[in-house]
C-alpha cells in the first residue's frame, strides 16, 4: 500500500503485515513489514504495480486456455487462447467475449453480449483529485494515466450471467468474484476487484462498484448503484433504484429513500 499522510494509515487494516510506500513526513508514525521512502508515494507505488503486472509472475502465471470437453461453446463466442479455464457443463452463448484471465466454474452459463474480464476503470487524473480533501499533488495531474489491471475473474459454479453483462477483472491479486449459484441479470456491470457471494440474485441494470464486497443470498434491484468499497452483509436486501455510499448490516432492506429496516 501506499500513505501520503496520516488518514491513509487509519484506514489501513493489518499494517504490521503489510510493505507500505509512504511520504518521509509520517514514516516515524508507520510500523510495518517493510518500508520504503518517496516524496509521491502514490506515483511510486504504481510505478511498482506496473513493472510487476507487465514483467514479473507476481500476479498471473500464464497458460494456454483449458476446456473441458463438455462445455457448449458457441462458435460466434469469442475465448482467448491463454488464461482462461472454462470447467465441464458451462454454456456460453453467441456474442459473449471472454477475456483473458478469467475462470468459469461447472455448469455456469453465460448469455448472449456478456463480457468477462473487460479492463477496469481505474485512471489517475486531474478529475479525480480536484475538490476533494488530502489533493495535495494534483498539480502533477497533466493527463490520464491508465492503471494497468493484473488481476482476474471468478465465475463460480452455476453461476448465470444474462446478456450484455460486464465483469472486470481485478486490479491486484484479490479476483474479482462471483460465488456459486448467483444469477446477474441482463446489462449489470460488476467492477474490479468486486466479490459477491453465493445466491444473489443482482437485477438488470444494477451496478456494482470496485472492491465491493457482498455476502450470501443478497437482493439487489434493478438500477441499484453499490458505491465503492461497500460491504453488503448476508441476506440484505437492496431494493430497485437505491444508491448505496455505506455498509450495509447483515438482514436488513436498504431503500431508495435510505430507510434502513431489520428483516
Amino acid at each position: 500500500m501506499y500513505a501520503r499522510d496520516a488518514k491513509a494509515l487509519k484506514r489501513a487494516h493489518g499494517l504490521a503485515q503489510l510493505s507500505v510506500i509512504a511520504a518521509p513526513a509520517i514514516a516515524a508514525e508507520i510500523g510495518s513489514a517493510g518500508l520504503a521512502l518517496a516524496d509521491d508515494p502514490e506515483e511510486a507505488f504504481y510505478r511498482v504495480h506496473e513493472y510487476l503486472a507487465r514483467s514479473s509472475d507476481f500476479y498471473w502465471a500464464e497458460f494456454a486456455t483449458e476446456i473441458h470437453p463438455s462445455a457448449q461453446i458457441d462458435p460466434h463466442a469469442s475465448v482467448a487462447p491463454k488464461n482462461v479455464r472454462i470447467d465441464a457443463g458451462v454454456v456460453i452463448e453467441p456474442h459473449v467475449t471472454v477475456l483473458e484471465r478469467v475462470s468459469i466454474g461447472e455448469g455456469a452459463i453465460i448469455r448472449a453480449g456478456a463480457v468477462l474480464g473487460a479492463e477496469g476503470f481505474e485512471f489517475k487524473a486531474r478529475a479525480l483529485r480536484q475538490h476533494r480533501s488530502g489533493s495535495q499533488g494534483i498539480a502533477d495531474y497533466t493527463g490520464v494515466r491508465p492503471i494497468v489491471h493484473a488481476g482476474s475473474v471468478v465465475i463460480g459454479r452455476r453461476v448465470e450471467i444474462q446478456s450484455n453483462a460486464v465483469i472486470d477483472r481485478a486490479l491486484f491479486r484479490r479476483p474479482t468474484r462471483i460465488g456459486d449459484d448467483t444469477k446477474i441479470d441482463n446489462v449489470v456491470h460488476i467492477a474490479h476487484s468486486a466479490e459477491i457471494g453465493q445466491r444473489c440474485l443482482i437485477v438488470a441494470g444494477a451496478i456494482i462498484a470496485g472492491s465491493v464486497s457482498i455476502g450470501d443470498d443478497v437482493w439487489i434491484g434493478p438500477g441499484a448503484i453499490v458505491s465503492n468499497g461497500v460491504r453488503v452483509g448476508d441476506r440484505a436486501t437492496i431494493v430497485l433504484g437505491t444508491t448505496v455510499v455505506r455498509d450495509v448490516e447483515s438482514d436488513t432492506r436498504v431503500s431508495a429513500d435510505l430507510r434502513i429496516f431489520r428483516v
